[in-house]
């Protein structure tokens, strides 16, 4: 006679015909799951939202070098970005988290056994999360079983990374402003001998008055080697606070040499576009007396235009220096939260009821199939069928 084929109300008449299992393991392990929940600690989740303030984009050095970049191009110098990552770095730094962790002994709270510290750290950094808002703010959460300590964190966390920032901030403004400050220094003392070596050279030549021609090749090619000497202000700068390896610093450079091969040109006669310049006369060709009065001359041209680039920025980067004002906004404080964040009880609940009943019915298949043969079977089967014969007893299972 020809076996029937199995078909799927056959597959659920065997699972039917199970149901006093699947009922009572079902209850036993909600049980089981229920009072592992409950035996869980519950966490809590408090959160602070914070902004970068205004100050921190637009103070003094921030400015000055944005002034910087208009020189090579308004693009060298990101908008606001730059200062968002920052912030990220200090809040996932070791510095902060260590700084936390001594602070709310949470070796303790852990209570990890062997490598302490580091593990302790890195469970810290499993708690805490740094997340940014679509509208550009920063979001800092931290879990702990205590409600009133999650928020205690989360504030002082707020509090050491405005601190670590204007500390960071204070000391790069000092050290920019010490960098002006020479300069400018330097820039008076060289201003200062030009203007004395104009003063001997008049009196001892009687030279005040040059002719037309030279005047026009004077002042031109002075103002020229002025503009030469700001940028190569400016691109110290850029090596100063970007590194001679950043693209902003390699940018401004490339520029720097093009000028500086331009005013080469210039002083030997030949036009930007090339051939004879009609405007420039050649300096080398001027009389000795007047090339030494052009060195002069443009000594003082130069270090007056410094002068007048270096002195509103000393100025500035002293009052930044001075400034003592908050660097973040705290737009929303942390609070302890009422509502637990973890364990979520019906979802671990409901999760493992599933996934046992997917374990279970392959297992009552298996079990009717053994249970229904009538071939000889192995010794793994043969142990197998026991044990679901014992099962089907015990449940007081039909087996066919």
């Amino acid at each position: 006679m020809k076996k029937s084929k199995t078909t799927f109300t056959d597959y659920l008449s065997i699972l039917y015909s199970w149901k006093k299992f699947f009922i009572i393991t079902i209850l036993l392990i909600a049980v089981i799951t229920t009072t592992i929940t409950y035996l869980i600690p519950e966490k809590f989740k408090a959160s602070a939202t914070i902004m970068i303030s205004q100050d921190e984009n637009n103070g003094a050095l921030g400015n000055m070098l944005s002034n910087v970049g208009s020189l090579f191009g308004g693009s060298l110098f990101g908008q606001g970005s730059s200062s968002i990552d920052k912030m990220f770095g200090y809040l996932e730094s070791r510095r902060i988290a260590e700084k936390v962790i001594k602070k709310f002994n949470l070796e303790n709270y852990y209570g990890f056994s062997k490598y302490r510290h580091d593990r302790t750290l890195k469970a810290f950094k499993e708690d805490v999360n740094f997340d940014l808002t679509t509208n550009g703010f920063i979001k800092i959460s931290m879990i702990h079983e205590s409600p009133d300590t999650s928020a205690m964190i989360v504030n002082y966390i707020v509090a050491v990374l405005d601190s670590l920032n204007h500390k960071i901030t204070l000391e790069n403004a000092t050290n920019y402003r010490k960098f002006i400050e020479k300069r400018y220094k330097e820039n008076l003392k060289a201003l200062n001998f030009a203007e004395q070596e104009m003063k001997r050279f008049q009196e001892k030549y009687k030279i005040f008055v040059l002719p037309d021609q030279f005047k026009a090749s004077f002042e031109a090619v002075s103002k020229l080697e002025s503009e030469f000497m700001i940028k190569k202000l400016k691109l110290d700068l850029l090596k100063e606070t970007k590194g001679i390896n950043s693209p902003e610093y390699n940018i401004a450079l490339k520029d720097f040499n093009n000028f500086k091969n331009q005013i080469n040109d210039i002083k030997k006669g030949k036009s930007v576009e090339g051939g004879s310049s009609l405007i420039f006369y050649p300096i080398k060709e001027m009389p000795e007396i007047y090339q030494k009065y052009f060195r002069i001359y443009r000594d003082i041209e130069i270090q007056s235009k410094l002068l007048e680039f270096l002195l509103p920025m000393y100025e500035q980067a002293k009052m930044e220096e001075q400034k003592n004002i908050p660097t973040i906004i705290e737009i929303d404080k942390a609070v302890p939260p009422e509502l637990k964040y973890s364990p979520k009880k019906a979802f671990i609940i409901i999760s493992v009821i599933i996934l046992f009943l997917f374990l279970e019915i392959p297992m009552v298949l298996r079990a009717h199939y053994l249970l229904a043969s009538e071939k000889d079977l192995n010794i793994i089967q043969n142990k197998e069928k026991k044990f679901y014969s014992w099962i089907a007893k015990t449940f007081r299972i039909l087996t066919y």
